[in-house]
């Protein structure tokens, strides 16, 4: 591990600002959803807002409040989300149409070494409930169920940090309701086709998920970032779906991160934005 030279070398680091606006711009291979074997590249600009106040977070990951945080624990709400199916996917020809969704609830993280601000090891277990959202025949909310995953993360800035790197692993499993599940699996009978047969999926497991990404900042207000997830549904409660037309998934994606506009007011940051 690189360790700086004095303690304040190590504050001078940590120091970021307040809020900083920039602009997110991504090129994503994402497949349609997970178990689907077609997928959508998606290469768009997208504004966004870091804001790193003591009980409001927001990063590129999303926004949370944080109710409770000290060396072992934090608990806090989350909002993520995903974006509609592809209209021309084969596997669900003739079927609704899958709008995007969004999904928020709490989450729980355990520093089961302890709170570093440099490096952070951590158990995640997040609930979230999830609703779908269309707006091509006006607003149209529906919830979907519960979504949650357990898993273990790890991110780090202190051995490569003098490169102006900083990269996260992660490892767990999903779960979720019959309700969620249902959203992307089921196969009504007025849908059913001699190759795909009616399906009604159950709660209970929903794979498992290996992550890994990277950021390198190559000056202050420019950034270069990498990330790649592999999804498996070996096990799963809906793996017998005709929908699931394969086992692993995978997702690569890169950004050129623009960061213009921050606030002259700094504070230590705990957090790998």
């Amino acid at each position: 591990m690189l360790l700086a030279g004095t303690a304040a070398a190590d504050d001078a680091v940590l120091q970021k600002p307040l809020w900083e606006i920039g602009l997110f711009n991504f090129v994503a291979s994402l497949p349609d959803y997970r178990g689907s074997n077609e997928s959508t590249v998606y290469a768009f600009p997208l504004p966004y807002l870091v804001y790193r106040g003591k009980h409001l977070r927001a990063t590129r990951d999303g926004v949370r409040g944080i109710f409770f945080q000290n060396d072992w624990i934090e608990t806090s709400l989350s909002i993520s989300g995903n974006p509609p199916v592809n209209r021309n996917n084969k596997a669900r020809a003739g079927m609704p149409e899958l709008d995007a969704i969004g999904e928020l609830g709490p989450s729980v993280k355990w520093f089961f070494m302890g709170r570093d601000p440099l490096d952070q090891l951590y158990l995640d277990l997040s609930a979230r409930a999830a609703a779908s959202a269309s707006f091509e025949h006006g607003p149209q909310v529906r919830y979907q169920g519960i979504a949650g995953n357990l898993g273990v993360v790890f991110y780090s800035q202190s051995r490569v940090r003098d490169l102006g790197i900083r990269y996260h692993l992660s490892a767990g499993a999903y779960f979720g309701d019959a309700g969620y599940h249902r959203y992307f699996y089921q196969v009504a009978p007025a849908y059913a086709t001699p190759d795909r047969p009616a399906y009604t999926p159950k709660a209970g497991f929903g794979g498992t998920y290996a992550s890994a990404s990277m950021q390198y900042e190559i000056t202050p207000t420019l950034a270069l970032g990498f990330y790649s997830r592999w999804d498996n549904l070996s096990g799963a409660s809906f793996v017998g779906s005709p929908l699931v037309k394969q086992e692993n998934n995978f997702v690569i994606g890169a950004a050129l991160i623009l960061k213009p506009w921050h606030s002259e007011t700094m504070v230590n940051a705990e957090d790998f934005d």
